[in-house]
């Protein structure tokens, strides 16, 4: 109900559409390294692009689409689906990463032949999918609220924040492998390194 806030929301939404768009052009146009796999990337931000341009959309004729409301529960679960899948590419995105420092001696080699970009892609979207499809068939009327989102009735909201939850712990854990991981074979490198100047 407050202008300021709406006119503030539009205006962050449109610069995040901006940079998104940015984002998945230098993403999709520079491939600096054949060995760097920038598909988990890519699709991250189609997702959260299509996510916040839908959103944009559905908030600017609200009116019109709350007047509809099978349509209005539909968007509502689109963007469930597109915003879960902008998460499930997060946590690919760290697997990847998590591959990538774990092999760091042997670059990536194994890791184009285990997660192909089809793989990826069938991962990253059908998670999301069977979670929304799931949470549609146990509560059909979740969907459509006032806003044309998720019903915060009867704990419906947890079939968004239940998984984002856990990916995000997933991606804390594997952070933190990482930095240690990382740290390691930092020290070691240097170590190496520091013994071959040494010997000559």
């Amino acid at each position: 109900s407050d202008s300021l806030l709406d006119v503030l929301n539009l205006v962050c939404v449109i610069v995040g559409l901006v940079f998104f768009s940015l984002a998945l052009l230098t993403f999709a146009l520079c491939q600096w390294s054949p060995g760097v796999n920038n598909v988990a990337r890519i699709n991250l931000c189609v997702s959260l692009l299509l996510a916040h341009l839908l959103f944009l959309l559905t908030q600017q004729f609200l009116s019109l689409i709350r007047r509809h409301q099978v349509l209005c529960a539909v968007i509502a679960g689109v963007l469930h689906f597109l915003f879960l899948s902008g998460f499930v590419w997060m946590f690919i995105e760290a697997v990847l990463l998590f591959i990538c420092v774990k092999n760091l001696s042997q670059i990536s080699s194994k890791r184009k032949g285990v997660l192909r970009s089809g793989f990826l892609c069938v991962i990253g979207y059908t998670v999301a999918l069977v979670v929304v499809a799931v949470s549609a068939g146990v509560n059909p009327k979740g969907y459509g609220s006032e806003q044309c989102w998720i019903k915060m009735d009867k704990g419906f909201n947890w079939s968004f924040q239940g998984p984002v939850c856990v990916i995000l712990a997933l991606n804390i854990i594997l952070f933190i492998y990482i930095i240690i991981s990382l740290t390691s074979t930092l020290k070691n490198l240097n170590a190496e390194v520091s013994h071959m100047k040494q010997t000559k």
